[in-house]
């Protein structure tokens, strides 16, 4: 694995670096591109990565600014939406990434199928990880609720023990699996302290367009897709309802899911039997 960065500025007249970690060969014929959930970042495909180098692969997971690695934005307005497909734009066009294979989860996956959904697009196939053309409004509500908490922890300890509890429900049943991803979830502070790897300013841009208007509505972005589609359902979930996903099938016929049944939103991905079935899907 290799990080590295590139160079950006926003339509705010701010310049920032964009941070994403990558595997396997630059030169490879297909891209698989891993977008991470709000408050995450591109180490949570490490997993994903690790199984998917023996396809021939270029990997790369970027951390999406205030993310991770990822420079911190002095004015939030420019991790808003649009200024967020701007920026994975402009990787995957300084990147020179090609025949891209898409896995999103959550926001990252939303943003896959607005990519996606472009005209002279690079992707051949979008897996959209617990996240559909409708969002679902008290999910939206329960991830708001603590996503703008301004919190930091003595201990890097009390800081896993803290948000465990609003990572239950992505399906981790492994010890290993949780020091792993709480390994790349948190930093120290200028107080020396720990605190998770993000912007809270994150939350407060997004918060703005998405809290006041009922369900966020991407149907006009899927009636677009036309690449073959997988859809990743932790049943639990309270963004993604079977309702939408039958909706999304009668649009688009072609579109697969996999159900996993002991996880809501978001499943994390790192058991073979799922990473199995994703392959399977990419290579038919």
């Amino acid at each position: 694995m290799q990080t590295n960065f590139i160079e950006r500025q926003n339509i705010y007249a701010e310049s920032y670096r964009i941070s994403y970690s990558s595997w396997g060969n630059p030169d490879a014929k297909k891209t698989l591109l891993c977008l991470h959930g709000l408050n995450r970042n591109g180490r949570d495909f490490d997993y994903v990565a690790e199984y998917f180098l023996k396809f021939d692969y270029y990997i790369v997971a970027p951390d999406l600014p205030g993310r991770g690695n990822s420079s911190y934005l002095q004015d939030g307005r420019g991790y808003n939406l649009d200024s967020t497909i701007a920026d994975l734009t402009a990787l995957i066009e300084q990147l020179e990434l090609k025949n891209i294979d898409c896995i999103g989860t959550s926001l990252g996956g939303a943003m896959g199928l607005m990519l996606a959904s472009m005209p002279q697009n690079k992707f051949n196939k979008l897996i959209l990880n617990d996240i559909g053309a409708e969002v679902e409004l008290a999910g939206i509500i329960r991830i708001a609720t603590y996503s703008g908490e301004d919190l930091d922890f003595s201990s890097f300890e009390e800081a896993c023990n803290y948000y465990r509890q609003y990572s239950l429900n992505d399906g981790i049943y492994d010890d290993s699996v949780w020091l792993h991803m709480f390994s790349h979830s948190f930093q120290k502070n200028s107080n020396r302290r720990w605190e998770l790897k993000r912007d809270r300013k994150v939350a407060a841009s997004l918060a703005e367009g998405m809290l006041s208007n009922g369900n966020i509505d991407l149907w006009e972005f899927w009636k677009r897709i036309s690449h073959p589609t997988l859809i990743i359902h932790g049943i639990n979930s309270d963004l993604l309802l079977e309702s939408t996903i039958e909706k999304m099938q009668h649009l688009q016929p072609q579109t697969k899911v996999l159900t996993i049944e002991d996880a809501g939103h978001s499943p994390y991905l790192y058991r073979q039997e799922h990473l199995k079935r994703i392959a399977q899907f990419l290579m038919s």
